[in-house]
């Protein structure tokens, strides 16, 4: 089974590599075009029935609503995506998170900053911004846009001086990856790059019967399946990158979901 039609594997990999959230924005730099072609994008990959996202062009001021926790404010952003899914569905939460990283992906490649917040947003402000069908919510928005050439008094302090983020260890999120086919730990690799909420990286992956199998961590309450669709989709890059063709399987609770692939790239 191929992947999606507009599922860019080498142009998103390549974004893997230097994606980063960014909280502030110079909304005079932002290239109108660049919007245009990622709202095209997301009009066009939706791999699952109950998820979607939206890019919405002029926001209010109070859409992202401030300081929550350890995050900080978002300032100078005049557009977003918005994040979408069937909250009827069971499996929405995944799904969005990988249609949603796809499209961030997506904004890196065209050099457009973005910041996946699934807590600090106004609910009702963005169900205002876009026509929802019956069941659905927004899940999560971004700030998209072009991000100001040096980091602001806000990131510097969240993400230390512009230190790489913490990243745990392949035998955390992966243990035993290196008895794993190629195609499985280069997945594991991708996926260990992902955004989450807070830094939480909940992912967890491990290998059998010629699957891979992720389920998410019990310290992530509420975003944790989110989270995992974002690095379902990291996961997914690294795999098709060694030759594995195959697609997401729905899993038992408390598993995510399964990547089984139709042949085998040992």
């Amino acid at each position: 089974m191929p992947a999606h039609p507009a599922f860019d594997a080498d142009r998103w990999s390549d974004a893997v590599a230097v994606r980063r959230s960014r909280r502030a924005y110079d909304a005079a730099a932002t290239d109108p075009g660049k919007l245009e072609v990622l709202a095209a994008t997301a009009a066009t990959f939706m791999p699952f029935e109950d998820a979607r996202a939206v890019v919405v062009h002029d926001i209010p001021a109070n859409l992202f609503s401030g300081i929550i926790g350890s995050y900080g404010k978002v300032t100078g952003a005049t557009s977003a995506i918005l994040f979408i899914c069937d909250s009827t569905s069971p499996n929405a939460d995944e799904h969005c998170g990988y249609t949603g990283e796809g499209v961030v992906l997506e904004a890196t490649a065209l050099g457009l900053g973005t910041c996946w917040i699934s807590g600090s947003f106004s609910r009702s402000v963005s169900a205002g911004l876009v026509e929802l069908k019956e069941g659905e919510i927004v899940r999560a928005a971004s700030p998209v846009g072009a991000a100001t050439a040096a980091l602001s008094g806000t990131e510097r302090l969240l993400y230390g001086q512009a230190r790489p983020k913490f990243r745990r260890p392949l035998d955390v999120i992966a243990p035993g990856h290196e008895t794993w086919p190629a195609w499985a730990g280069e997945g594991a690799r991708a996926a260990r790059v992902a955004p989450s909420a807070i830094n939480r990286q909940p992912w967890r992956f491990r290998y059998e019967n010629g699957s891979v199998v992720v389920g998410a961590t019990g310290s992530a309450p509420g975003t944790g399946r989110l989270d995992c669709g974002i690095a379902m989709l990291h996961f997914e890059l690294g795999a098709r990158s060694e030759g594995s063709d195959g697609a997401w399987v729905a899993a038992a609770a408390p598993d995510v979901a399964r990547w089984e692939p139709f042949s085998q790239a040992l």
